[in-house]
């Protein structure tokens, strides 16, 4: 069944309205009908099961059958500091880990960031990313509309993030992802940060700074990711952790 994100105060009185790209794309796109069904979340995990009763390309007016909480979200609020990668990497890497679970995404440049600062550029790809999330939000199911927060140092990154964090490192050699997901489930926590490097990963002064704020560096195993596979495999290993 179609799934759209609006947030609507007249849901409660039994009605729903649609309008902008969304009623396009509904009425050009779909070539939905009156009387056809779609599920409208208001994003912030409430599912209302609708049906169209007008449309006339411009707007899409749905009378709301039934309201219920979303089944699909994971059971954990799990922020990722993602390191900007070059290219279109980053586009990817939001597609895929809003699709596996992810609740906010954070653009971060850590030293070996190939992509630097730039101010002027930032709000325009924040806009970018957030429309991909929306897209793979809608696509894969989901009942809260993931994140995607402003551009920040690593430095800032480290110094706001909150409890129950993590770095992958690849040069960590004991403190295993599986440890530390074991460790987690026994505190019953909530809430979950973790950080993924650029191409070049972190510097050692960098893992440093992690640690003095009570951030553990995590192994993911014997082989060495790829910065745009690194964030699903740790939001797979959540999924099977906490949910399967």
């Amino acid at each position: 069944m179609p799934r759209f994100f609006q947030f609507s105060e007249s849901a409660e009185n039994g009605v729903i309205e649609i309008t902008g790209e969304d009623a396009k794309h509904i009425s050009f796109s779909l070539r939905m009908r009156t009387g056809e069904r779609l599920t409208v979340c208001d994003g912030a995990g409430t599912d209302h099961e609708c049906e169209i009763v007008f449309m006339d390309g411009q707007s899409v007016r749905l009378a709301v059958l039934s309201s219920h909480p979303t089944e699909t979200e994971p059971p954990l609020a799990v922020r990722l500091y993602q390191s900007v990668p070059k290219g279109d990497k980053f586009e990817y890497i939001v597609q895929k880990a809003v699709e596996l679970g992810v609740s906010e995404i954070v653009p971060v440049y850590s030293s070996r960031c190939i992509v630097k600062p730039d101010p002027k550029s930032e709000e325009k790809k924040t806009a970018r990313l957030s429309k991909i999330a929306l897209e793979a939000a809608k696509q894969c199911g989901r009942g809260r509309l993931p994140k995607i927060l402003p551009f920040v140092t690593y430095a800032e990154a480290v110094r706001t993030c909150e409890e129950n964090a993590f770095i992958c490192y690849e040069n960590e050699k004991s403190f295993s992802l599986k440890r530390y997901l074991k460790e987690l489930s026994e505190k019953e926590a909530k809430t979950l940060s973790f950080f993924i490097g650029p191409e070049g990963g972190y510097s050692e002064d960098e893992i440093v700074l992690a640690s003095k704020k009570g951030i553990p560096a995590v192994k993911l195993g014997p082989r060495i990711l790829r910065c745009e596979t690194a964030s699903g495999f740790v939001l797979s290993s959540l999924t099977f952790a906490f949910e399967l």
